[in-house]
């Protein structure tokens, strides 16, 4: 039996990881995997992700044949399962056809902000966890000019196409709550409809 497939969306800090961890522990027979665990960006030859947006956002220039890869050996592994911490929904021709449904976590963008910074920056040092130079104040003055606009227009097209939109200040525990009741109600009407 096919398993039940779907992604896990949120702009950067809006939980969609921290969701996607506790959705495979919580699931019965779960598998996720991380979109960020792989480079897609450089791959694709995607070098600047607000250039990307402001060129309009076309998520197929993505590749993602490993990602399609992935999914297809975790199939054949026969998980009831499979959670996409994945960043486009339907919208990428090869990967929106392997999906059952979508959520989108709707988290407010000071939130979203403020996740980054505590995940991203050494606390004492205020500089980067990832760069080794960029300080908090290169980052905010970065937010501001360029990363705030395309943030909202990232989320504008990605609550589009979800089956699911929940609230993102809502506890952790109360959107994998939420979500694990949705998809199993969803799995369930997909395999009486398909008898």
């Amino acid at each position: 039996m096919k398993p039940f497939i779907f992604s896990v969306n949120a702009l950067a800090g809006g939980g969609k990881t921290s969701t996607t961890r506790e959705l495979e522990n919580k699931l019965k027979n779960a598998k996720a995997l991380y979109f960020d665990d792989r480079n897609y960006d450089s791959d694709s030859g995607i070098d600047d992700i607000v250039k990307w947006i402001n060129d309009g956002a076309d998520v197929n220039l993505w590749d993602l044949r490993r990602l399609a890869d992935d999914i297809d050996r975790l199939i054949n592994e026969s998980y009831d399962f499979i959670v996409l911490d994945y960043p486009f929904g339907y919208k990428h021709n090869l990967i929106g056809s392997y999906l059952d449904y979508s959520v989108f976590i709707d988290t407010p963008l000071d939130i979203n902000l403020a996740r980054r910074i505590l995940r991203d920056y050494d606390k004492k040092t205020m500089i980067s966890c990832w760069t080794n130079s960029t300080t908090i104040f290169d980052d905010m003055e970065y937010y501001l000019q360029h990363g705030r606009n395309a943030y909202i227009k990232s989320l504008e097209g990605s609550k589009a196409d979800a089956d699911l939109i929940i609230d993102g200040s809502l506890s952790l525990d109360m959107i994998v709550e939420y979500i694990c009741n949705d998809v199993i109600l969803r799995k369930t009407n997909k395999l009486a409809n398909n008898k």
